[in-house]
């Protein structure tokens, strides 16, 4: 839309005044429309430059983590919990870019008997999946007092008994269900 230049002030004077209001309120819409579109144009260098600054962190971010990764593997140590229905038991493989570990844990009923007093009964079925899915909750809670690395970034146990595993749950406080057997 083309701009509608001022007019001298005689003429304005000479205008009715429905017009010099009609007027007056076109020039202060396209003074108000200048600065918003004036406020829009650095609004946008601003997202543009906080967009580069945004991308040359994440740059930066995925550096660190590089070399976060190369220098201290420990960190990266996953856990899978396994089950051998040959024998109806569960294992716990931990293994990092160096080394792979395996825990048993025990068998079937052990296991449940074990995890009695942390689900109520209704919970703690005879599902593999649900009891997968929690024995790796576990173990991802007491992982850090769990397993240990040597010079060469290999795994080994601090504790390898599923017993002192549930003493280390118990401990973390981590759990939302206590049973008193009767």
């Amino acid at each position: 839309m083309k701009k509608l230049e001022r007019i001298s002030q005689e003429k304005f004077d000479s205008l009715k005044k429905d017009e010099k209001d009609l007027l007056l309120i076109y020039y202060k819409t396209y003074e108000k429309e200048n600065k918003l579109s004036k406020s829009l144009s650095k609004s946008r260098k601003k997202i543009k430059k906080v967009k580069e600054k945004l991308n040359n962190i994440q740059i930066k971010k995925k550096e660190i983590l590089e070399k976060i990764k190369s220098t201290n593997k420990s960190l990266f140590t996953t856990s899978t919990i396994v089950c051998d229905k040959r024998w109806n038991s569960y294992i716990c493989i931990f293994k990092n870019s160096e080394s792979q570990k395996s825990l048993y844990l025990g068998n079937h009923k052990s296991i449940i008997k074990a995890l009695t007093p942390f689900y109520s009964k209704e919970e703690l079925n005879d599902s593999q999946d649900f009891l997968k899915k929690e024995l790796k909750k576990i173990i991802s809670t007491v992982q850090d007092k769990l397993i240990k690395h040597n010079d060469n970034n290999e795994i080994t146990f601090k504790k390898n008994k599923f017993k002192s595993i549930i003493e280390l749950y118990a401990e973390s406080g981590k759990w939302d269900y206590w049973s008193i057997e009767d």
